[in-house]
């Protein structure tokens, strides 16, 4: 049988800080971006590999998502059609068709937007359901208007199926 405090579980208990996570400013270049997400995917901080950016404006109120498929989508080139003629065989074209311009412009231009957040009190099981729906891996949790930090679902799911199994 679980403890009464395994039970009351909330999203706080899981969460990665924000401190421990990478975040940028709207205004930062995709090529920093890189950088970051470069080191980030390097170094095996508690909560596993880093994989996306959180993007902030200058109050530091959350503005988007920067992951690894929106800067892989940012460096890509334009095809006229999908699939089309044109399609780089090599990295080198890859970089010297489209890459240079694109590393100079704003994440903002490439992040995607918040789908869902959920707050620091609220259930495991919560949040599972809105990252289920949303289809998303990575939430951002809020305390009082702010962001505190992430939760994974890989996190939630370890934490359910230890439940389950001490069943």
């Amino acid at each position: 049988m679980n403890k009464p405090s395994e039970q009351k579980k909330d999203v706080r208990a899981l969460v990665i800080p924000l401190t421990e996570y990478p975040h940028m400013p709207y205004w930062a270049t995709l090529k920093e971006a890189i950088v970051q997400l470069t080191v980030a995917q390097q170094a095996v901080a508690p909560g596993g590999r880093r994989k996306t950016i959180l993007v902030f404006d200058e109050a530091y109120r959350l503005r988007g998502m920067l992951a690894l498929k929106d800067v892989l989508r940012g460096v890509e080139p334009k095809f006229s059609q999908k699939y089309g003629q044109g399609i780089p065989v090599f990295w080198e074209d890859l970089f010297a068709q489209n890459a240079k311009a694109q590393l100079v412009k704003p994440i903002s231009e490439f992040m995607s937007p918040v789908a869902a957040t959920v707050d620091a009190g609220d259930s495991l099981v919560k949040a599972s359901h809105v990252m289920l729906d949303a289809g998303l891996t990575l939430l951002p949790v809020m305390d009082g208007g702010s962001v505190l930090g992430v939760i994974k679902l890989e996190d939630i799911f370890q934490e359910i199926s230890m439940a389950i199994l001490s069943m």
